[in-house]
């Protein structure tokens, strides 16, 4: 936990309080926050203050609580043992998947909409983050037509709640736009107040997919690396081989400790996948000393361009095509602990956001 402390106009940079909410929410949950009894001035706060002030934020303004049920939900998660105040804050944490690709037009989009889809009808909550800022096409996949997406967060001052839309089989879906130039090029102040608002929505479902843009511009990058895991997705095509052996080695640079799986998509057989998968792994472990996870792969299949042409989700149009068994069996690996889970880094996200509002409030971390 880092030493830093706030003032508290910082403090509302960072929950979105007014300073008259925050000490009033000072008086009614001193039981929570304990400002005094931690030694600080009273116009200081510390992370713990930050995070819980923020998860009593959620809970009032989101989901409208009273206050009476506000304190006995973080009596509730206060009695956990051996937990710390910001820990016990963020009662729930969301498992985050980047899928990405070297190359464009490898069916990195249709493999997001799909594994969502198929994860929501094993019961799991699930959010979709089109971070394929500029270009989007999530929601066309989707059949569904978003009236905002992140431009309207990022430039005109909405929250997340006004722009997510809902999907098919209940997923939340936040759409990066389309034909906005300026949002492939986020600035560091605006990227920091979308990972922000994505911090909420992670809050709130069960998995979140991100599906990042291809290639290895910097919004790319960054976008994988905030995952818990990262899927690459490549086809057979030896130049989107060659470009998911480069995303690969650049994201073992930014992090050593990520976790990579691959996804060979439209193979002729599995003896045609497991060819491709030997082909990257065998360069992996040559070059960069690492083992990637083999999460499967997806046949060639006209069902699945069927589907995208009329719309409609191929695991829910035709569930029992080739394409569609083979994306059930992805989301059989994904799910299970021993084989694609990052048990290294369990809190990046978590970490992530709040090295991200620390710089947002001007202390070093």
């Amino acid at each position: 936990m880092s030493n830093a402390t706030y003032s508290i106009d910082q403090v509302c940079r960072l929950t979105g309080l007014e300073a008259s909410e925050i000490r009033f929410y000072e008086a009614v949950f001193r039981d929570f926050l304990t400002f005094t009894q931690m030694g600080l001035d009273a116009n200081r706060f510390n992370d713990d203050h930050v995070q819980i002030l923020s998860h009593i934020r959620e809970l009032i303004h989101t989901h409208g609580r009273s206050i009476d049920d506000v304190k006995k939900e973080l009596r509730q998660v206060f009695q956990t043992k051996g937990a710390s105040a910001a820990a016990r804050a963020q009662v729930h944490r969301a498992r985050v998947i980047s899928v990405t690709s070297g190359k464009g037009g490898v069916g990195k989009t249709t493999l997001v909409c799909n594994l969502a889809l198929a994860l929501a009808r094993r019961g799991k909550r699930v959010g979709i983050f089109d971070a394929d800022l500029g270009l989007a096409n999530c929601h066309i996949l989707l059949g569904i037509k978003p009236q905002f997406n992140l431009s309207h967060l990022i430039e005109d001052g909405f929250r997340l709640e006004d722009i997510v839309c809902e999907g098919p089989e209940g997923i939340r879906v936040i759409s990066g736009g389309q034909g906005v130039r300026e949002l492939a090029n986020l600035t560091d102040s605006q990227r920091r107040a979308l990972l922000r608002e994505m911090d909420r929505l992670e809050r709130e479902v069960d998995v979140l997919l991100i599906d990042t843009g291809a290639g290895i511009s910097e919004n790319v990058l960054r976008f994988a690396a905030f995952a818990d895991e990262v899927i690459v997705v490549t086809t057979a095509n030896i130049a989107a081989t060659a470009d998911a052996f480069s995303i690969i080695k650049i994201l073992l640079e930014m992090d050593p400790a990520a976790k990579i799986g691959l996804v060979a998509n439209e193979v002729k057989n599995m003896y045609h996948a497991k060819n491709v998968f030997h082909r990257i792994n065998a360069c992996a472990e040559k070059h960069l000393d690492y083992g990637l996870g083999d999460l499967g792969h997806i046949l060639a299949d006209e069902n699945v361009k069927v589907a995208n042409q009329l719309r409609q989700p191929l695991v829910l149009s035709c569930p029992q095509s080739p394409a569609a068994q083979c994306i059930e069996s992805i989301v059989d690996t994904i799910l299970s602990e021993d084989v694609f889970r990052n048990h290294k880094k369990p809190s990046c996200f978590a970490e992530l956001i709040g090295a991200i509002k620390r710089n947002m409030a001007g202390v070093s971390a």
